[in-house]
């Protein structure tokens, strides 16, 4: 059976400051919505390859520090920049009147 893409909403752009980050729990999946200092929006998985939540990390230019493990993350990749090794999947993200939308697939 073939599996279709899900876009869920998540938020409104409005209740995100540039340089935060938020958890959303989908099914049995946590996503970390981040919105950049540019105030562009990324989905990732909101698990560092080493453990532990990345949410709650401090977010700079395009990453995010994972506070548990001091890997730092590319938000727009999910490729790991503190190492070569591991990567955190991303999502398709879109903002459409203000609101915020994660495709799952």
């Amino acid at each position: 059976m073939p599996v279709h893409a899900v876009k869920i909403h998540v938020g409104r752009t409005r209740d995100f400051t540039p340089g935060s980050s938020r958890a959303i729990d989908l099914l049995q999946l946590s996503i970390a919505v981040i919105c950049l200092s540019d105030g562009t929006f990324h989905a990732i998985h909101n698990r560092c390859p080493y453990g532990g939540t990345v949410v709650s990390g401090k977010i700079s230019d395009h990453s995010i520090i994972c506070t548990n493990h001091d890997c730092r993350i590319d938000v727009r990749t999910g490729k790991l920049l503190s190492s070569h090794i591991g990567e955190v999947e991303t999502f398709p993200i879109e903002i459409e009147d203000g609101l915020i939308y994660v495709t799952l697939e």
